[in-house]
């Protein structure tokens, strides 16, 4: 008897799915490298671009600090010729004709502060003051800026009082002035000894106005010390952030 055996069918995979399988992977593959590399390229440009927005803000709160620095140098010398006049128009004092020159001219001595904002307001427009990444210290940085309105405020003030002052001393005593250099404002105005003498010493009205414009100029010493304090622990966090 013949018996015949039924032969099992093999299945082969056909050979272009294992080819494009392998396609597939070697296009995901390539693709995750793209995309790896774009973002590797757009991290670097991110970085350089932080990188030259933080040194721009560093230099332009040197030359702030620099310009509070000056302020605060002549605030400090007014202050102090506001208070020794005083004490000298009460004759609490006596000063030598050079030192009353000296006094009289800081006594009118005011500033200016002439903030750098160009940097700051150019990364507002451009959009990019996002790239100063610490929250906190772009917080840090904006709420410095917004404080100088206030130095405005405090320094037209005191010029307001040094013109009054001025005003006195051109009804009183004979004035001339010394252009040679403008930037020693201790010898800018130089007025006759005598004539303070006669004219001024004892003059309640000009004492009054000295003890006002002492007032101001304190309150200027007194922001102007906060914004260089400010200025400082920004300056290093920036630096740090480089």
């Amino acid at each position: 008897m013949i018996i015949f055996k039924k032969k099992e069918m093999e299945i082969h995979k056909p050979k272009f799915v294992k080819g494009f399988i392998e396609e597939i992977l070697v296009i995901v593959i390539g693709i995750s490298l793209a995309v790896t590399a774009e973002r590797i390229v757009e991290s670097f440009q991110h970085h350089k671009e932080e990188k030259g927005v933080v040194s721009r803000m560093i230099q332009e709160l040197k030359r702030d600090s620099s310009d509070l620095a000056y302020n605060l140098r002549h605030h400090q010398m007014a202050l102090v010729a506001d208070s020794v006049l005083t004490r000298w128009s009460k004759r609490e004092i006596e000063l030598d004709p050079d030192s009353l020159k000296i006094y009289t001219s800081r006594s009118l001595i005011f500033t200016f502060f002439a903030s750098s904002t160009t940097e700051i307001e150019a990364l507002k427009g451009a959009g990019k003051l996002y790239l100063i990444e610490n929250p906190e210290l772009l917080s840090n940085i904006l709420k410095h800026y917004n404080r100088y309105a206030d130095f405005k405020i405090t320094t037209d003030l005191c010029m307001r009082m040094s013109q009054q002052i001025i005003s006195l001393y051109e009804e009183k005593v004979s004035l001339k002035t010394n252009i040679i250099n403008v930037q020693d404002q201790s010898r800018v105005y130089e007025f006759d000894p005598k004539e303070l003498e006669i004219n001024l010493r004892g003059n309640k009205k000009f004492e009054n106005l000295l003890q006002e414009k002492r007032v101001c100029d304190a309150f200027v010493i007194g922001q102007v010390k906060g914004a260089i304090k400010s200025l400082t622990r920004i300056t290093t966090a920036l630096v740090e952030e480089q």
